[in-house]
């Protein structure tokens, strides 16, 4: 479901609507910046390969802001920002003619890396995604981190970050209207056209709407394709939960076996399974499996995985 990237982009990164932009920034922050020209707009353009690209990011008061959109969920969200704000980094030291080879610290804008959720999978107010989570191997805490800032942005979510933001509660509102024509049998083309006449009428993103309707309208028709992300999506979800059940039902066994006394070799033996195997689990289930929580185990397994 690109469209929504596009016009997301659009509202918040385009030259024109600093001021949108930094509203947000304001917003996340609980800052009180007036000056839109305080804020320069670094948003990066094909990036790595398969013209890859960042939605938004800006330098404002020696703070580097990476803003992305997502509406599917990704676990990988740390590791796009890590790679976004790593170019951006490069970017800044090309431009300023930095010699990262000489003693002297080279003293560089904080990073602020945040992902705007607003897809169909129901998920928290607010995540925090770690990039160590996808480590093959731990490290010890706090080492080799980068974390994304999740905040779902669906209608009716983080109430007090879209009153803070106008413009990002209007947008969640124009998606949302789309969703809903949609559900109500509207074919896509009707439902972008019933959303935006909804928005105007409702003084919701109006004034970008009048200037840039028949472009929004052209995005989303050009780029939103939610049968096919459904269907893949219920693919996946159909493999996860089949292999969580499975999953489920082995830590719930080796969970018994262990409470009864029986030594990983046996437990392996009895499921015919590798030992390393069967350890890993037990390792996942901890010196008390009495208390052993079984979904909790499965979300360890998973990212170990």
């Amino acid at each position: 479901m690109k469209y929504k990237d596009r016009v997301f982009r659009m509202i918040f990164g385009y030259e024109k609507y600093k001021e949108n932009l930094l509203e947000l920034f304001n917003a996340l922050n609980d800052t009180n910046y007036t000056n839109p020209d305080d804020l320069e707009i670094n948003t990066l353009d094909d990036v790595f390969y398969m013209k890859m690209k960042n939605d938004v990011s800006c330098i404002i008061d020696n703070r580097i802001a990476v803003y992305e959109h997502q509406s599917t969920w990704s676990y990988n969200m740390p590791l796009r920002g890590f790679r976004y704000t790593a170019e951006l980094y490069n970017k800044l030291i090309y431009e300023q003619d930095l010699d990262v080879y000489r003693r002297k610290m080279i003293r560089l804008p904080t990073p602020q890396y945040v992902v705007f959720y607003n897809g169909i999978e129901r998920r928290a107010e607010k995540e925090i995604l770690r990039l160590s989570d996808s480590f093959i191997m731990p490290c010890s805490e706090g080492e080799y981190e980068w974390t994304a800032t999740v905040y779902n942005i669906n209608d009716g979510h983080n109430k007090d970050l879209m009153n803070k933001c106008k413009i990002l509660q209007e947008y969640a509102t124009m998606v949302a209207k789309i969703r809903e024509f949609r559900q109500k049998g509207c074919d896509l083309d009707m439902a972008i056209e019933e959303a935006i006449e909804y928005c105007l009428l409702h003084d919701v993103l109006k004034d970008f709407l009048l200037e840039h309707k028949s472009e929004v309208a052209d995005m989303l028709r050009m780029e939103y394709d939610e049968a096919r992300t459904m269907n893949h999506l219920k693919e996946d979800y159909y493999e996860e939960g089949v292999k969580d059940g499975e999953m489920k039902t082995k830590v719930s066994l080796i969970c018994r076996k262990l409470i009864k006394g029986m030594s990983q070799s046996d437990i392996a033996e009895l499921l015919e399974e590798d030992t390393s195997y069967v350890k890993k689990i037990c390792d996942a289930i901890g010196d008390n499996p009495s208390e052993c929580d079984v979904d909790e185990v499965v979300r360890k397994l998973s990212k170990i995985e």
